[in-house]
C-alpha cells in the first residue's frame, strides 16, 4: 500500500508541474502577479478575474483533469482522491507570495 501511494503522490506531483512547464511563462507570471492561485481540490483558481485569468484557468484545469483521470484509473482511485492528493502537493510546492485558496474558499498569500 505504501508504494502504491507514493507512485501515486510522485505521478500526482511530476503531472502538475508538467502542465505548469507546459504553460511556464503565462502561468508563472500569472502566480508571481497574484491572478491566479492553488485550490484545495486540486485545480487552479482565479483571485483576479480578467479575461486572461479565465482563459488560462481553463486550460490548465483541463490538463489537470485529463491527468488526473488517468492516474486514478491506472490506480483504482476516484478522480477526486487523486485532485485531493495533487492539491496537497501544488499547495506544499507553491512559491512563497502565492495564492493558495483555504478549505474556507479564503484566497491567502503563502
Amino acid at each position: 500500500m505504501k508504494s502504491s501511494f507514493t507512485l501515486i503522490t510522485a505521478i500526482c506531483f511530476a503531472s502538475i508541474f508538467w502542465c505548469a512547464n507546459a504553460w511556464a511563462m503565462t502561468l508563472q507570471d500569472a502566480k508571481n502577479a497574484r491572478i491566479v492561485g492553488e485550490q484545495p481540490n486540486g485545480y487552479l483558481g482565479i483571485v483576479v478575474d480578467s479575461p486572461e485569468a479565465k482563459q488560462l484557468v481553463l486550460s490548465v484545469n483541463s490538463k489537470r483533469k485529463y491527468y488526473y483521470q488517468i492516474i486514478a484509473n491506472r490506480n483504482g482511485l476516484s478522480l477526486n482522491n487523486v485532485a485531493a492528493l495533487a492539491a496537497q502537493k501544488a499547495i506544499e510546492a507553491a512559491e512563497p507570495g502565492h495564492m493558495i485558496q483555504t478549505k474556507q474558499g479564503e484566497w491567502i498569500k503563502k
